[in-house]
């Protein structure tokens, strides 16, 4: 029978003790200098344990803090967590990245042998009597963690979400933010928010339509407050000042999805004579590019097409869509270490960490026979 490979031994160990309860959750390990002279092997190979076991979900790796057990890598730990989510009535109304974020969320804290339940509104007269209810329904289960994803609401309305998680930390509830803050910006809660890097997103995705050749660049928001789309909105501002161009008033719009008719379309054609259109999102994109294809307009040839999200929904286009993506699995690991973190104790400080986006490019923005590039990938945790 062959040996063991040294790494091997060292994860066996390891795992048994973690699994064992000698090594409880919370519990940080040796450094890698001692496992290196305890196990007379070089860094290399504990490295590989480590990184296997950090994997497998029985270790959580902190730059300049240390190695740790996770909160459930013991099999006797199960943890009770759920997305909050109070600005939907069911699950079937999420939006496409949101339900992703959702759908993974709880496979991998499923495999951490924990559930994580979906809480959207209840039933009620009034935002804020929804959000109250739905806190409460949340506290009478006695959850463990709340991954709260606050309803974005305009200057004094946003008390709705501090008032809930404030109810959530008051009943014992760790709380890990989702993509935005519970307070109006720029102000900052003390709660770990993980969130997207939309605004450095939209500089790529606007940049390379300018290294494209455009110089007339729509973009197409939404009227109402959203977070996101004023980065992605800062970005493409930005990316025009950084090679020196102006942004006509003529060239940006706000519109819900319901506005982006026919009509609508050929106000921004006639009115803004744009070589590039940006949608705040995939499906604002396709909606777009469908009118647009309707006055016998060529996408990636007249008209350069592009949107945030990389949604299937592009596909009703003929012309592969240039998008921008946000990774999902980046995300929700970071999420659940936060959660691990707050839940053991061996973090409760408030961080800030946002993930990249990814800009991949296509045909609507190449020309029909263009074929898919990707181009950008990177994330960054910042304190």
């Amino acid at each position: 029978m062959a040996e063991k490979p040294r790494y091997r031994l060292i994860y066996d160990s390891l795992r048994a003790q973690i699994e064992g309860g000698e090594l409880r959750a919370g519990a940080k390990l040796p450094t890698e200098a001692k496992l290196m002279a305890q196990f007379a092997v070089s860094r290399t190979t504990v490295s590989r344990a480590l990184r296997d076991l950090e994997i497998q979900g029985f270790l959580n790796r902190r730059r300049g803090s240390g190695t740790y057990v996770c909160a459930t890598a013991s099999s006797a730990e199960q943890l009770d967590l759920a997305l909050f989510v109070p600005w939907v009535d069911t699950g079937a109304g999420l939006p496409y990245v949101e339900g992703l974020i959702h759908q993974h969320l709880a496979d991998l804290i499923g495999s951490r042998r924990s559930t994580l339940s979906l809480q959207c509104l209840t039933a009620g007269d009034s935002l804020e009597q929804r959000v109250a209810a739905s806190t409460e329904a949340l506290i009478e289960r006695g959850v463990d963690g709340v991954f709260y994803y606050a309803a974005e609401l305009s200057g004094e309305q946003m008390q709705v979400n501090a008032r809930a998680v404030d109810r959530l930390v008051k009943a014992g509830a760790r709380i890990v933010l989702i993509d935005r803050d519970i307070v109006p910006y720029p102000g900052r809660s003390g709660f770990t928010r993980i969130g997207y890097d939309n605004r450095r997103g939209s500089v790529l995705l606007t940049e390379h339509l300018i290294q494209q050749g455009c110089r007339r660049i729509a973009f197409v928001g939404i009227p109402e407050v959203s977070t996101a789309v004023a980065d992605r909105l800062a970005g493409y501002y930005e990316a025009h000042r950084m090679h020196g161009l102006a942004v006509a008033p003529e060239l940006v719009y706000a519109a819900d999805e319901c506005d982006l008719t026919r009509e609508f379309c050929d106000r921004i054609i006639d009115g803004g004579r744009p070589d590039a259109i940006i949608g705040k999102m995939d499906r604002y994109a396709a909606l777009i590019g469908r009118h647009l294809m309707e006055r016998g307009l060529r996408i990636g040839v007249d008209v350069k097409l592009a949107g945030f999200d990389d949604d299937p929904i592009a596909e009703l286009l003929p012309v592969p869509l240039t998008t921008i993506r946000l990774p999902i699995q980046p995300f929700v690991h970071a999420a659940f270490d936060a959660m691990a973190a707050q839940l053991t104790g061996v973090d409760r400080e408030s961080r800030q960490i946002v993930i990249d986006a990814e800009l991949i490019v296509r045909g609507s923005t190449f020309g029909m026979a263009a074929p898919a590039k990707h181009l950008a990938s990177a994330t960054a945790v910042l304190r």
